[in-house]
């Protein structure tokens, strides 16, 4: 039997605007659930991190989160599932 893992939380944002912002900015795809957003990343968003980490009027936050997503990525090729929460 094959277990559920589920993928680290990368971010937490003080609510559900901001933290599906940053993700838009960053151009992801991601699911919605209400505990938060998640996702699969594969190794053509490692331009799309690339990208927002080199754009100078990217938000701190978002930076910060492309960042900790390409680290993801660097780590678990191919399997680099992550979470994003908002809220305390």
């Amino acid at each position: 039997m094959a277990l559920m893992t589920t993928p680290p939380i990368l971010a937490t944002f003080p609510d559900i605007d901001a933290a599906e912002s940053a993700l838009d900015w960053i151009g992801l795809d991601f699911d919605e659930d209400e505990a938060g957003f998640a996702g699969e990343l594969v190794a053509d968003d490692g331009e799309l991190l690339d990208e927002v980490l080199a754009d100078g009027d990217a938000p701190g936050p978002v930076r910060e989160l492309a960042a900790a997503l390409a680290d993801r990525l660097a780590e678990a090729p191919g399997a680099a599932t992550w979470r994003v929460t908002f809220g305390a």
